[in-house]
């Protein structure tokens, strides 16, 4: 992947938007990179990927571990022949396009799609593209992008969550994000000295729950040499590193709550003081209040019209305490256990919760 320098988005406007067949069912928990034999296919699986990006001569090998394919060299005859896969998780076409390939890719992705309607055609973007013009032209089934908010700043962190949930929840298409595996910029940036930070899980860990809190229904990790190590053939190897630790913890929570979070709708998001740039306060007559600083309310609702709140303490330094209210008649508050994957009741007239530095919790309110 290439980076850069974040430039300011364009106001979004955005029309256009693919009706297709395929939808999401499933929350994607992938990374850049994919096994090349039997025991990197295994310790994938293990560390709770879900999803690998790998050649199509893998899809067997992949499918065997229960992991689904992002194919990287598919082809339109290869999409016909696999529409019907469960093993088939899309087909890659392009990774960070300028606006100037967009028409190149848009005729990519319409054959891709035209010969697999079960199925999307991947693109992936810069935080910063201008979108009107990608879903006007591409007609994409999704919006990937990639901010390293650990890299590149943490200032534009919540302009960039805002500016893709608009435009995804516009478009009608899930929403994908990239966190760097690895926070230490200096990797990055291929300066000396490159380790793995004390407080790497912590900020991984505010990356994907404020992530989540925004309504994404996928998290992909960058890159597959952060994660595993490294033979002397440069080739993974089945043993994580400890930044591969730290997905693999946060991979297994993303497994827990992923059923749930893949079929809610988002609705919308706000934040206790101190209010990130580009992000909204929490207004004093919404129904859920927090009490509580750098804290944000990621606000859903089922098919059902049940409501949800993920709570996440920005915070990455320190534990945060948390007191929900609401102002309108609740009869139920459940607390998702992500330890044994079910709902625990909790107190109705206020929810007290205890947030470690980056963690968040899922309520269900009745």
């Amino acid at each position: 992947m290439r980076h850069g320098i974040a430039i300011l988005l364009t106001a979004l406007v955005i029309g256009g938007a693919a009706h297709a067949d395929w939808k999401m069912d499933s929350f994607m928990i992938s990374l850049w990179g994919g096994p090349h034999d039997e025991a990197t296919a295994k310790a994938y699986a293990d560390a709770h990927f879900n999803t690998v990006m790998a050649s199509y001569d893998m899809l067997q090998l992949c499918r065997k571990h229960g992991l689904r394919v992002m194919v990287m060299d598919g082809t339109p005859e290869l999409a016909a022949k696999h529409k019907d896969d469960a093993g088939v998780w899309g087909w890659f076409v392009c990774d960070e396009p300028g606006e100037a390939q967009f028409e190149e890719v848009a005729g990519r992705v319409a054959k891709l799609h035209e010969a697999d309607p079960n199925h999307p055609a991947y693109v992936n973007l810069m935080a910063w593209m201008n979108l009107k013009p990608y879903f006007e032209t591409v007609k994409p089934r999704l919006l990937s992008y990639d901010y390293y908010q650990w890299w590149w700043g943490t200032q534009n962190h919540f302009g960039r969550l805002e500016a893709h949930r608009a435009a995804a929840l516009e478009a009608g298409v899930p929403l994908i994000c990239w966190v760097e595996a690895n926070a230490d910029p200096r990797w990055e940036r291929g300066q000396p000295g490159a380790t793995y930070l004390p407080d790497n899980e912590p900020k991984l860990r505010q990356s994907v729950y404020t992530a989540l809190a925004y309504g994404v229904k996928g998290i992909q990790w960058f890159v597959e040499s952060l994660i595993l190590d490294r033979g002397e053939d440069d080739k993974p190897l089945p043993k994580l590193q400890k930044a591969g630790e730290d997905s693999k913890a946060i991979n297994a929570e993303l497994e827990a709550l992923g059923p749930v979070l893949v079929r809610l709708r988002a609705v919308d998001v706000f934040h206790t003081e101190p209010v990130p740039p580009s992000a909204k306060a929490v207004p004093t007559d919404l129904w859920v209040q927090a009490k509580g600083r750098h804290l944000t309310l990621g606000l859903f609702a089922d098919e059902k019209g049940t409501s949800y709140v993920m709570v996440v303490n920005r915070d990455i330094g320190m534990r945060r305490a948390a007191r929900i209210r609401f102002g309108r008649p609740v009869t139920r508050v459940e607390r998702f256990d992500r330890q044994t994957r079910g709902w625990v009741e909790v107190p109705v007239r206020a929810v007290r919760m205890m947030l470690k530095a980056g963690d968040g919790e899922l309520l269900r309110v009745e």
